[in-house]
């Protein structure tokens, strides 16, 4: 039995060390790794008119606080996924006297999401890109004006 155990571990350093070796390499060449899981979520104000957004955005363990984000400004925040694919990140939205609750990152839902999640604030909703296929989708509706 202890000789699995050992087998086993050496087999996990090594496996381990190997991935860092291509982690430190993709970094030392400029390149962002997709290897290491690490995850932007950027939301960008996108709305018309100048309307200034408010943005509170929080996950089970994370507040990141209400951020004030004019046209053409975003919020962005980096994480790695948990391990059982549970990661979540909501927000709620106001701009204009409007209020949105919306999912803005599940592990589960966004898996064309590799390693950049862009967002975009519209006035008629929120769009994804969607990062494998090179295309921003709409995933949530609303109707914000002044």
């Amino acid at each position: 039995m202890s000789k699995v155990l050992v087998t086993i571990s050496v087999f996990l350093m090594i496996m381990t060390e190997m991935g860092t070796v291509l982690v430190q390499s993709e970094k030392e060449n400029g390149v962002d790794s997709i290897l290491d899981g690490k995850k932007t979520v950027r939301v960008k104000n996108d709305l018309n008119n100048g309307i200034v957004m408010y943005l509170h955005c929080r996950s089970k363990d994370d507040d990141l606080g209400q951020h004030v984000l004019a046209v053409g400004k975003d919020q962005e925040w980096s994480f790695r996924d948990n391990i059982g694919d549970t990661t979540l990140f909501w927000c709620t939205l106001d701009a204009a006297s409007w209020e949105f609750k919306f999912e803005i990152y599940s592990a589960k839902r966004d898996t064309k999401c590799t390693s950049q999640c862009n967002r975009s604030i519209r006035s008629d909703g929120a769009y994804f890109w969607n990062q494998l296929d090179q295309v921003w989708e709409k995933r949530f509706s609303w109707n914000i004006h002044l």
